[in-house]
């Protein structure tokens, strides 16, 4: 088994979709111990056996749409970053990016924080080693950023960590308090955060602008 996935059958990766699509709905709306698989067969049209044929478990499928967001999220943040040309206008274009994608699917978030709740921090191979590219990847725009002068010297690892526990705990306060803008939080949170590891800390950046829908 891999990512979740039964490897012994073989995939129609419409059908793999539609069951990932429905268990993100699902464990979203009702929670990973309330959801039942039935209802994640019934939504996605397929009978329950057949998730059972792409998905060994409801754990494997709750770990299967988790990476599911995740990859989704990195797809969204890399794609900000494409054409920028300074690494703290990259790292400033992936926290919006990322600031967006919660805030246009709340769902995520919560299956975010049920796996924290129902797991304690225990997670699979597939997990750490997504985590584990991403921490290079990001690493690896913070070194360009040093090597050119833009960036003071620092630990790349650590500073790529911080900035994910920035992100990560914006959307978690701004999900559970009101008053707080998602947008607007992370948009003022990473200009901060960027000026204090720049050379000259002397980072401009835009004003952030918002829509009706994002302002309230």
């Amino acid at each position: 088994m891999k990512n979740g996935r039964n490897e012994s059958c073989s995939e129609d990766p419409g059908k793999r979709q539609a069951i990932l699509d429905e268990a993100i709905r699902t464990f979203a709306e009702l929670g990973f111990r309330r959801a039942d698989v039935q209802v994640i067969a019934d939504r996605a049209g397929v009978g329950k056996g057949t998730v059972y044929r792409y998905f060994r478990s409801k754990e494997d499928l709750f770990w299967a749409t988790t990476l599911e967001v995740l990859e989704r999220l990195d797809q969204r943040v890399f794609a900000a970053m494409e054409g920028v040309e300074c690494a703290c206008a990259k790292l400033r274009a992936a926290a919006i990016a990322h600031a967006a994608f919660f805030e246009a699917n709340p769902q995520y978030l919560n299956l975010i924080m049920q796996e924290r709740a129902e797991f304690c921090g225990s997670v699979p191979e597939s997990h750490r080693a997504h985590h584990e590219k991403m921490l290079q990847r990001m690493g690896a725009i913070l070194g360009q950023g040093i090597e050119s002068g833009e960036l003071r010297p620092l630990d790349t690892r650590q500073t790529t960590l911080a900035i994910g526990c920035l992100l990560f705990g914006t959307a978690l306060l701004a999900d559970h308090v009101e008053s707080v803008n998602l947008m607007k939080m992370t948009a003022y949170a990473i200009d901060i955060f960027l000026r204090g590891i720049r050379k000259d800390a002397s980072f401009e950046t835009e004003p952030l602008c918002l829509t009706e829908s994002q302002e309230s």
